[in-house]
């Protein structure tokens, strides 16, 4: 039986207001706080592209009461890095449950002039200077959608880090920088409303939000892919009494009606499961 939150469970998001994961807790948030019959606070703690708050969190105390919402950046990404992080993210974590995994949107400024994909990529190889990418984060699911693009297509364009994401889509529509690969729930409506282009997006399949967007494999490289994932993990040492408790609510908040179609209107698949399917799944992703 659900009853009213008495004790508090604290989601830490190691990103900053605006951020997919930021969005996807705010969303999920409410309705966990239902399942597990406790408040759910959210607090953000952006730097070093998630590592800060994951570091903090796997230091935690294993009680159930503190997780950590990762990312395709912080667990699989920063992992393979030429530094890496201050945590392993298969040893000093116990899997949850997997939230949502979401496509990113490739949008330009509409002064850019270009409209596709292949009109992109003749632009870039013949731009001087070089084009500007727009990321939040060096590492991230974003950073590595444009490396990413940038080494099949055999174009090379300027990485700018933004510390702050709204400041990153100032610039954006601004047209201080030219593009970015970043979150459909953020991109799209900027889209919509013209103060961005949209290209393509940066799944294997065009999203059920936006089919009238074609993808970036389908624009000309094939075999480009890149989605991006967010989950809840929590200290390596708590019981799996809590953490079957808390992958149970998670996977009831996001596959509830109201969750559902708050995350697939903003172009993000819910998903949930146990903490050993997410952790075999995360383990194939640092792999990939």
């Amino acid at each position: 039986m659900k009853t009213e939150p008495r004790e508090r469970l604290r989601l830490i998001v190691g990103f900053s207001p605006g951020s997919l994961s930021d969005h996807i807790a705010r969303i999920v948030s409410g309705a966990l706080s239902a399942e597990l019959g406790k408040a759910v606070t959210v607090e953000l703690r952006p730097g070093q592209n998630g590592i800060t708050a994951a570091r903090e969190v796997a230091a935690c105390e294993p009680d159930g009461k503190t997780v950590f919402m990762a990312t395709l950046g912080t667990h699989a990404i920063a992992p393979n890095l030429g530094g890496k992080p201050p945590y392993d993210p298969l040893r000093d974590f116990a899997c949850v449950s997997l939230i949502a995994k979401s496509s990113m949107l490739l949008a330009c400024h509409p002064a850019l002039g270009v409209g596709s994909i292949s009109e992109l990529i003749e632009h870039a190889k013949s731009c001087n200077p070089a084009l500007t990418y727009a990321t939040s984060a060096i590492g991230g699911a974003p950073h590595l959608a444009a490396e990413m693009f940038q080494a099949m297509t055999g174009i090379a364009m300027r990485h700018v880090r933004y510390d702050e994401t709204e400041r990153l889509y100032g610039d954006l529509e601004a047209g201080a920088v030219s593009l970015s690969f970043n979150n459909m729930i953020s991109m799209l409506p900027r889209c919509r409303r013209g103060g961005l282009r949209a290209l393509a997006v940066s799944s294997a399949e065009r999203s059920a939000v936006a089919p009238e967007i074609p993808t970036i494999a389908e624009s000309g490289v094939p075999g480009y892919e890149v989605t991006n994932w967010v989950g809840i993990v929590a200290p390596r040492a708590t019981p799996e009494k809590c953490l079957e408790e808390l992958s149970n609510a998670i996977t009831e908040a996001v596959r509830s009606d109201a969750v559902r179609a708050a995350l697939l209107v903003a172009g993000i698949t819910p998903c949930g499961g146990t903490p050993p399917q997410f952790a075999s799944f995360m383990a194939s992703e640092v792999e990939r």
